[in-house]
Formats: structure tokens, sequence, C-alpha cells
């Protein structure tokens, strides 16, 4: 088995997906919590009640070699989708994209996103569409780099 300090890429991914939900979900959303819901995947802007967060890795490289165990620098990417409530089409997001912000700050020194290259560097990109129900909805999408350190022979889950 992994050691405690040590895990997969998989397991970073759902460990960070089971706190952004514990931290951000409400049903109904308030300021606080204002997600409906937290998945892990791609999520079209039908797939969950709105507003929603999902998060999904879109890159991994091995970064270095720490003590003989592979450091891995894994880039996911976080997409917000929001139904369009005013004037501003964009508005719909700012909070949610605050809330995520203020979040991830709030991780950044306890282990889960260790080692973390450019942290303070994400940058979001804000669109409107709409949705095959023929809502209109903004979403909100930015990549975060994180580290996970992966022991030699234990790359996937269930590994010898």
């Amino acid at each position: 088995m992994p050691t405690t300090d040590r895990t997969t890429i998989k397991a970073a991914i759902e460990e960070l997906v089971t706190k952004l939900r514990a931290n951000l979900v409400a049903d109904p959303p308030t300021t606080a919590k204002p997600f409906r819901k937290v998945e892990a995947g791609i999520g079209d802007v039908d797939h969950y009640p709105r507003p929603f967060l999902t998060v999904r890795a879109v890159r991994a490289r091995a970064a270095s070699v720490i003590d003989g165990d592979k450091a891995i620098e894994v880039t996911i990417e976080l997409r917000i989708v929001a139904d369009i409530l005013g004037v501003d089409p964009l508005t719909a997001v700012y909070d949610q994209m605050g809330a995520v912000e203020d979040y991830l700050d709030s991780i950044r020194e306890t282990g889960i996103l260790d080692g973390t290259a450019g942290f303070d560097e994400r940058t979001w990109a804000l669109e409107t569409s709409n949705s095959t129900s023929g809502a209109r909805v903004s979403t909100a999408t930015a990549q975060q780099t994180l580290i996970v350190k992966v022991q030699r022979g234990f790359n996937r889950v269930g590994a010898p």
C-alpha cells in the first residue's frame, strides 16, 4: 500500500472534489456555499442542477523524483456553470468564482496542494451560452496545477 504522504492522481483529485463538495455545496445554495453540486468530470451545462462546479484532470507529467518517489505535476480544470440572472450575463459566476478562489487559498498550505507551481496564477475564462432547454447560462473555467507524490509501483489504485 502507498504510505500516507504518497497517493495516486485519482485519489488526489477525489480528495479535492470531496473537500470542495463539503465546503461549497448547499441546497439551496447560500453565499458561503454557492453550489448545488460539485462533481469530477466534464459536466455539460445540462448535466447537473445549476449552479455547479466540475473538476477534471487535463494534463499530467512527471516533474521530478523525491526520495525515490515520483512527483507528478497535475493540471486540473475547474468549471463553474450558473444561470444568467441579470443584465450582466457574467454576474451569475462572480460570487462562485470568489468562493472557489477563497477555498483554494484556504487549503494552500494544508497538504492537498503541496508543492504547487504558480498556485496564485489562475486565470478564469468567462463565457455565456444557451442550454439545450433554452436557458441562458454563464460559465467560468480556470486551470490549477498541483503536485502529487506517487510511490513507485503504486501509480494506480490496487497496484501490487
